[in-house]
């Protein structure tokens, strides 16, 4: 980091101080997110009668949205710890989301792969379950720092 303020920080500093703060994450409750929504998500595709590998993939992808969305805003809202990269994914949740969202994107991407339909698909099925990962710790880590800046 620059000694001018972590904001003139390049994308390439960003991403590796955003790296450095997903190595705080409550792992233990975004696992365990990430195995209730799968769970339900299962759940649901078979009272529904959708059977199948694509109702495996389908909630194996549900899942790791859960997973990453929750990992990403667990680093936002913790409390106990508050290293550098912590502090400064506070500070720019926007920029730090992006770890997350790319995580679910490729994560999600090679299950389409595996219990997909076809490129377009596996490519729009990953592109928006990034998003929403990436929507999730964005937005958690806006409101959050909005809350702290006003106490």
């Amino acid at each position: 980091m620059s000694a001018s303020g972590s904001d003139s920080l390049s994308t390439r500093d960003g991403l590796t101080v955003s790296t450095a703060a997903i190595s705080e994450v409550p792992w233990k409750a975004a696992a365990g997110a990430g195995v209730i929504v799968a769970g339900a998500d299962l759940v649901l595709h078979l009272t529904t009668f959708h059977w199948g590998l694509s109702a495996i993939g389908n909630s194996a992808s549900a899942g790791i949205v859960a997973l990453f969305a929750v990992a990403g805003a667990g680093v936002m809202l913790r409390r106990d710890r508050a290293s550098r990269a912590v502090r400064w994914a506070r500070h720019h949740p926007w920029q730090f989301a992006l770890i997350p969202g790319a995580a679910t994107a490729v994560i999600v991407f090679v299950l389409s792969v595996i219990f997909g339909s076809g490129l377009f698909g596996d490519v729009f099925t990953a592109v928006w379950h990034g998003a929403v990962a990436y929507g999730i710790t964005g937005a958690v880590g806006a409101l959050a720092g909005r809350d702290r800046g006003s106490r």
